[in-house]
């Protein structure tokens, strides 16, 4: 083991760790990496297990005591002559071992608490037949991040082949944690630091606030929903494929997928993802297991009427740029960008690519690996683990705080199917024909525009969920906007809605029209479309950023006979060409004060457009 016999401040990823657990984001034990490798073959328990004890003991990272005595900040100091007792536990002759080693392990992640609380490390083998074992590892995140993970993991497998073959054990070659101490006290003073800043700030320039996905913003609770998919070998070599021929590697086809699935979620453009990254140099990723992980933003430009190609370019652009500024600490950049205080501490939804370059081989057998739990998801994230055995396996993790199993559900079944388009695409193709719902989905909406049967949910509308919404918690926040900080209650926002639909409904809106908004992103939006609704027609929102020409063909595709403006698009030049053409113009707020009607359309007036 390294020597370090002196206290040694947190890395900053570390730190970041203890004051979140301090802050009370999430439990204690929320803050545990869990994985399990599978192995399918012969064997030996007993050298696995002291390959897993070597690796341990020589591991500096999960051999410290961290402490931190009144308000002075908290230190680390190395813990000698650890003895790491592997278990082993033998699950053949229950009625499902496999079963059985999962209510094990998740039980042993149950036991693990905070950083104070006991070892940083926990390691177990798992019998569950004659030839097929799982190595079971627990490890707090303070120690270890990814890429010290997976260094951990290639180091027990060195060791372990080298004990059944009877050879000498190599040196591992690591380096203590004094390395990266040093390392990022250098780099805090540096004028590489300050450019690095520089760089963050102008990239974020305009963007402060980030969205959720969920109904509002909220801290990381104790465990995350999770829903997982795998990718065959077949399926992912045709990934792989597909981005050569498109000019690159398929990480980048995996990144532009999350963006297009974001953009169709939201609606927004200025995708904006958290990417972890390791945070310190390529040297010292591969010398130091150790916990230095760094979160920062990948903003990217999702345009309907872009290319796939010209998005994957813009993808390798950006990472590449992440790459070079990857150490200046994503913490420091949300608050000096004014990030709003609403609990979270990364940028969007997560992005986390986790790759072996090489399969992992104990001895003959090649190990499958599973990850059981990561660190607590503050939003939405999307995993993919590509453990060098042929498969991809697709994780979606989802912060029970602000998200539903319906929505995981829903991000897990439409992702593969994104994913796939992509890697069929050519690079001439426009995003907008990546469709973002799957197969059955569309069978649905089909069978809805022709009037056909569906075994869908009880028959109800938008308009009556939003009236019996006001109803129960009228004086309850809708909507609001992060640019303005205007708001609105669910009262004062059907108040709006019911003007503006008797305005729409004047001027000819109704079952089979449709109107076209021109709307910024705002309050106001959503006042426009929720009116369009309730007046019975359907709306089609024009993109101020798309070109004139654009914006023309959309407008006489959807015939419309009204559009709604609002005061910073009137003046716009597709307004002067909708005029022209005889559309009948409204301004979002310019609605009479008392609606023509005594009440909007009930459901009963409400009928389904028919398909042109």
């Amino acid at each position: 083991m390294p020597d370090n016999p002196a206290e040694l401040p947190l890395t900053d990823a570390q730190l970041g760790v203890w004051l979140a657990e301090r802050g009370g984001f999430g439990e204690p034990g929320a803050y545990q990496w869990a994985e399990y490798l599978e192995l399918d073959g012969p064997v030996a328990v007993d050298l696995l297990a002291t390959a897993v004890g070597r690796t341990a003991a020589d591991c500096e990272a999960v051999n410290v005591r961290i402490e931190a005595a009144g308000s002075a900040a908290a230190v680390q100091w190395l813990v000698a002559d650890v003895e790491h007792v592997v278990e082993t536990v033998d699950l053949r002759e229950t009625p499902d071992p496999d079963a059985a080693a999962l209510e094990w392990m998740r039980a042993a992640m149950a036991e693990a608490g905070g950083c104070d609380a006991g070892p940083l490390f926990f390691g177990a083998v798992l019998r569950v037949s004659d030839d097929r074992t799982l190595l079971f590892h627990r490890v707090h995140h303070i120690a270890l991040d990814g890429a010290g993970m997976a260094l951990f993991a290639e180091r027990v497998a060195e060791v372990y082949s080298h004990l059944c073959e009877g050879s000498p054990v190599p040196p591992s070659g690591w380096s203590g944690l004094r390395a990266l101490v040093d390392a990022e006290k250098a780099y805090r003073g540096s004028a590489e630091h300050d450019a690095d800043g520089d760089r963050w700030r102008e990239r974020l320039a305009g963007r402060s606030h980030f969205p959720t996905l969920g109904a509002g913003p909220a801290a990381a609770s104790d465990r995350s929903l999770r829903a997982g998919r795998d990718v065959p070998a077949a399926e992912f070599n045709e990934l792989r494929d597909g981005a050569r021929r498109l000019g690159h590697r398929w990480t980048r086809l995996f990144t532009a997928a999350t963006a297009i699935q974001l953009h169709a979620m939201t609606g927004d453009r200025d995708v904006v993802l958290s990417l972890p990254v390791a945070g310190r140099s390529a040297e010292l990723v591969r010398r130091v297991p150790a916990m230095t992980a760094n979160v920062l933003p990948l903003r990217l430009r999702v345009d309907p009427a872009a290319s796939v190609g010209r998005l994957l370019d813009e993808v390798a652009e950006e990472l590449r740029a992440v790459r070079r500024h990857q150490r200046y600490r994503g913490e420091r950049l949300r608050r000096e960008v004014d990030c709003p205080d609403d609990g979270r501490r990364f940028f969007g939804p997560v992005l986390n690519i986790q790759r072996f370059d090489r399969p992992l081989r104990f001895g003959s057998v090649t190990a499958t690996v599973r990850n059981l739990q990561a660190p607590p998801s503050e939003d939405l994230s999307f995993f993919a683990h590509d453990r060098g055995d042929g498969e991809l396996r697709l994780d979606f993790d989802a912060n029970p705080a602000n998200h539903g199993e319906e929505l995981l559900r829903g991000v897990a079944d439409r992702f593969p199917h994104v994913l796939r388009q992509v890697a069929r695409a050519e690079r001439d193709t426009p995003l907008a024909r990546i469709a973002t719902t799957t197969t059955g989905e569309r069978r649905r909406l089909v069978a809805l525009g022709t009037g056909a049967p569906a075994s869908a949910a009880p028959a109800d509308t938008a308009v009556g969920r939003f009236a019996d919404r006001v109803r129960r918690t009228p004086d309850a926040f809708a909507v609001r906007c992060a640019g303005t900080g205007e708001r609105l209650t669910y009262r004062e926002l059907d108040g709006r809605a019911a003007v503006l639909a008797g305005a729409l409904v004047a001027a000819g809106a109704g079952p089979e029209r449709t109107v076209v908004l021109l709307v910024e992103r705002s309050v106001d939006l959503v006042v426009a479309a929720l009116a369009v609704v309730r007046a019975g027609a359907a709306y089609v929102p024009l993109h101020r950023d798309d070109a004139l020409p654009r914006q023309e063909a959309v407008l006489s595709d959807a015939d419309a006979r009204l559009l709604v403006t609002d005061r910073h698009t009137g003046g716009d030049a597709i307004v002067t060409y909708a005029r022209d053409r005889g559309l009948r113009l409204l301004d979002v707020r310019a609605a009479p004060t008392r609606p023509p009607m005594t009440r909007p359309p009930g459901p009963g007036r409400h009928r389904t457009l028919s398909p042109a």
